[in-house]
């Protein structure tokens, strides 16, 4: 029986084990070709970083069966967890003194937010600090794509055939998040609800464009420094899709953090793919991205 160190926090109740073993991470050239023919304004580069696919072995671990919700997070927030360095990581907790947070209108929307819907408007700062306080961790990016896609390469958490009534993304015309348990119907071989659509998650991992072309083949934790200026743009900056807008358009961005899954207001059919990676800095915040947490076994 495998044994795991819990904490005072942690609870294993709306937690996934996924074991330990290999899956296929990434998508293949033809794959790209594929999707380029389904969307002709995509900038091919920008694909690129999901190249090349190859096979990547994971020790066994446990993660969020959910998206963080609101009500989740209020707990963190009436703990007085913003308070307590001890859940902060040294620029976190700089973050928090130069934002005085909990001030801002976005603690009061969580606060008073529909309970069983992804908290958002939260840092990767935030998110981190309140998975140490759960006495979890965010998940590495290999690890939420194997969460997200099972062992076999799949497009889509459920298969590879696109289904707008599987999720909320742009086709379903929601147009905001949803209850977290809202698509049974979307959910991954693992059981995990929401990797695909509603709102993007933000994942350990460092953001470099090339680092699969570098990366081990056996428990890959992200690249030990950022790209400095992958791109220029943010997601809801383009509605549908996060391709279309112009570098000219947006400021540069820097040393940022990998976010999976899509959201709401993405396309499904391309942007909302378990191989999709994008990016923004670890202070941004935005009502499409949320994250869940993730648990290593000791």
């Amino acid at each position: 029986m495998i044994k795991i160190h819990e904490t005072k926090n942690v609870s294993f109740e709306d937690m996934i084990f996924i074991p330990e073993g290999k899956f296929l991470m990434g998508s293949t050239k033809a794959d790209i070709e594929k999707l380029l023919e389904l969307d002709k304004s995509i900038e091919t580069y920008r694909l690129n970083n999901e190249m090349p696919q190859r096979e990547v072995f994971l020790n066994a671990y446990y993660i969020d069966k959910y998206p963080v919700t609101n009500a989740a997070f209020s707990q963190f927030i009436e703990s007085n967890g913003y308070k307590d360095k001890r859940y902060w990581s040294e620029a976190g907790w700089q973050y928090v003194l130069d934002t005085n947070l909990l001030e801002s209108d976005d603690i009061d929307n969580i606060l008073s937010g529909d309970k069983d819907c992804p908290v958002v408007n939260v840092s990767w700062y935030e998110a981190e600090a309140f998975a140490h306080w759960s006495g979890k961790r965010l998940p590495t990016e290999a690890e939420w794509e194997k969460a997200a896609r099972g062992t076999d390469g799949r497009i889509y958490p459920w298969g590879n055939e696109f289904d707008k009534t599987r999720l909320n993304c742009a086709e379903a015309k929601i147009e905001k998040s949803t209850p977290v348990m809202q698509y049974p119907q979307g959910q991954s071989v693992y059981g995990c609800f929401d990797m695909a659509g509603n709102v993007w998650e933000w994942t350990a991992a460092w953001y470099d464009s090339q680092y699969y072309l570098i990366a081990p083949d056996k428990n890959p934790q992200g690249p030990d420094v950022p790209e400095e200026k992958p791109y220029s743009g943010r997601p809801e900056e383009v509605g549908v899709s996060i391709y279309e807008l112009k570098s000219s358009l947006s400021k540069i961005l820097t040393e940022c953090k990998v976010i999976r899954g899509g959201s709401w207001n993405g396309s499904g059919i391309v942007h909302i793919r378990c191989a999709n990676r994008d990016y923004d800095e670890p202070s941004f915040k935005s009502d499409i991205i949320g994250f869940r947490c993730a648990k290593s076994i000791e």
